[in-house]
């Protein structure tokens, strides 16, 4: 799959984690959080992976080793502005996955579940999601009575009716190259925080008519993000039950 590259951010400080070290490299069942996620894309046999690195970017790279591609995000502006720093290697692919690397549950049968839709469809974007028996800050899935896909709205931005949604976007994406080169500098950054949130490029597309579509996985857990020390317990305990095969 020459023609197919995977973007992981991997940039974060992880403030929450109570570490000395970089988010990404954060143990779980003494391994980096991070090379769970990059593991299942190789076993997916995406070859081309890119590891945007930031805080500690020296340290994340020596510790990941020479398998994988740098970008350094100099200034940490949201996911966005983190994918947008991939600009120029967009035109050497057909289509790009955009995954968090904070999530090491996602499984290589998932990955290629969703290049599958997405190729099947011809989609411009294809995303996961999932339905989470848990509340976590997640964006919401909006859809019409029908069940088409009409918005995606971040959590602080939901009213209550959206917040009481169980169908969460969690970050995991693939698209044609072609989309988010044209799509990425087209949004806008947040008027409070200033971020620039790459879930806002859903809303473009649809006001575009461009093919957007989900697919929704049944075990929400492969879509959790660790933040704190709790969380990567929690994860530690799925791994030890042999829940996925990581």
């Amino acid at each position: 799959m020459k023609d197919i590259a995977a973007i992981i951010l991997a940039a974060g400080k992880g403030t929450r984690m109570r570490s000395t070290l970089p988010k990404p490299l954060v143990p779980v069942l003494e391994r980096p959080m991070l090379s769970y996620l990059t593991t299942q894309f190789k076993q997916a046999e995406v070859e081309e992976i890119f590891l945007i690195v930031g805080h500690g970017a020296e340290q994340v790279m020596e510790e990941m080793g020479n398998s994988y591609q740098y970008i350094i995000q100099k200034k940490q502006e949201g996911t966005a502005h983190a994918v947008l720093q991939c600009r120029g290697i967009f035109p050497r692919y057909e289509h790009c996955f955009v995954f968090v690397g904070d999530s090491p549950l996602i499984s290589a049968r998932t990955i290629e579940e969703l290049l599958s839709a997405h190729l099947a469809k011809e989609n411009d974007c294809t995303f996961l999601t999932s339905f989470f028996d848990i509340d976590l800050p997640y964006a919401r899935i909006i859809r019409d009575e029908s069940g088409v896909l009409i918005a995606c709205i971040e959590e602080k931005d939901c009213n209550q009716e959206q917040k009481n949604i169980r169908e969460f976007l969690s970050s995991h994406f693939i698209f044609k190259a072609s989309i988010l080169n044209e799509y990425l500098p087209k949004i806008k950054p947040d008027p409070i925080n200033g971020e620039y949130y790459l879930t806002d490029i859903i809303g473009l597309l649809l006001q575009d008519n461009k093919k957007v579509d989900t697919l929704s996985i049944p075990d929400y857990r492969e879509l959790c993000g660790l933040n704190t020390p709790e969380e990567v317990k929690w994860a530690e305990n799925i791994l030890r039950q042999h829940t996925f095969s990581l």
